[in-house]
C-alpha cells in the first residue's frame, strides 16, 4: 500500500496539592522496560508517525440514489463534516495519539518490548499535500522510499521498525451510523538494511457520542473519539500485522 494522503509525544503531566498528611504510603515502583539492545550494544529505535490527515464523510439518505445522490449529499453536508475535521484535529492531535499509544503500550503490542520510541513529523493533511510543491515532493519522496522497503528515517539503529499513521476519516452513513476509521504502515526491519515485514490497511470502531450535539457533550465526546483511535490501533495490530502473513 503507498503511503498516501489519497486514501482515505507529548504526555500532558497533571499535579495537585494536597494538604500534609502524618503517613503515607510508599509509592509503587515504576515499572522500567529493560531496553532492547543490538549486538553492538546500541539501542533498538521504534519510530512513529502519528498524523494531521483528518477526513470526514458524512452520507445521508440521498447517497442511497447513486453517484448523483451521493454527490448532493456531500454538498449538503460540506460544513458540518468540515467541523467534525476540526473537532478531530482539536481532540486527536498528533501529541494525544502518541499519548494513546503509549497509553497501550505501543511496543508491548507490536511485540518490540524494549525498543526506543521516537516520534517523527506528523503525516500531512492530503488538501495541503496538494497545494505545496514542497509537501508534494516530500510525500513523493516518502513513497519511493516505501515502495522500495528502505527506512523512511535517517536512523542508523541496526535494530529497528516503524509506525506510520496515513489518515483517521469520520465515515457517518444512515443505515450503518458512526465510525473512525485509521489507517496505518508498520514496517519491521530487524538487523536488514530493507524491511522484512510490511503491514497496512484500515480499521475501525463504533462512534456514539462524536461529535458532540451540545457542550456538555464534549468531554465524552473526546474520551470516545480517543477510545476509539486506540481501539483501531490494537485491532490493526491483531488483524494486520500478526492475524495475516505479512506483504514481502
Amino acid at each position: 500500500m503507498k503511503f498516501t494522503m489519497r486514501c482515505a509525544a507529548a504526555i500532558v503531566a497533571a499535579g495537585s496539592l494536597a494538604a500534609p498528611v502524618l503517613a503515607q504510603e510508599a509509592p509503587a515502583a515504576a515499572v522500567v522496560e529493560t531496553p532492547k539492545l543490538a549486538a553492538d550494544g546500541s539501542q533498538c529505535e521504534l519510530h512513529v508517525w502519528p498524523t494531521h490527515n483528518y477526513l470526514g464523510i458524512n452520507m445521508g439518505l440521498l447517497s442511497g440514489f447513486g453517484l448523483v445522490g451521493a454527490l448532493a449529499d456531500a454538498e449538503v453536508h460540506k460544513d458540518k463534516v468540515a467541523t467534525v475535521k476540526d473537532l478531530m484535529a482539536d481532540y486527536l492531535g498528533p501529541d494525544v495519539q502518541m499519548e494513546e499509544l503509549n497509553k497501550i503500550g505501543i511496543t508491548k503490542t507490536l511485540k518490540l518490548e524494549g525498543y526506543k520510541i521516537i516520534m517523527e513529523e506528523p503525516t500531512p493533511f492530503n488538501e495541503d499535500v496538494k497545494k505545496d510543491p514542497a509537501l508534494k515532493a516530500k510525500v513523493k519522496a516518502m513513497n519511493a522510499k516505501i515502495k522500495a522497503k528502505t527506512r523512511l528515517s535517517d536512523s542508523t539503529a541496526p535494530c529497528y521498525a516503524e509506525l506510520a499513521t496515513t489518515h483517521i476519516f469520520y465515515h457517518k452513513a444512515m443505515m450503518y451510523g458512526s465510525n473512525l476509521f485509521t489507517g496505518f504502515i508498520y514496517r519491521e526491519f530487524g538487523t536488514k538494511p530493507t524491511a522484512t515485514k510490511v503491514s497496512t490497511g484500515q480499521v475501525k470502531n463504533p462512534l456514539e457520542h462524536f461529535p458532540p450535539k451540545t457542550s456538555e457533550d464534549i468531554d465524552r465526546a473526546k474520551v470516545e473519539l480517543r477510545d476509539a483511535f486506540s481501539k483501531d490501533f490494537v485491532e490493526y495490530v491483531d488483524k494486520k500485522v500478526f492475524g495475516a502473513p505479512a506483504k514481502k
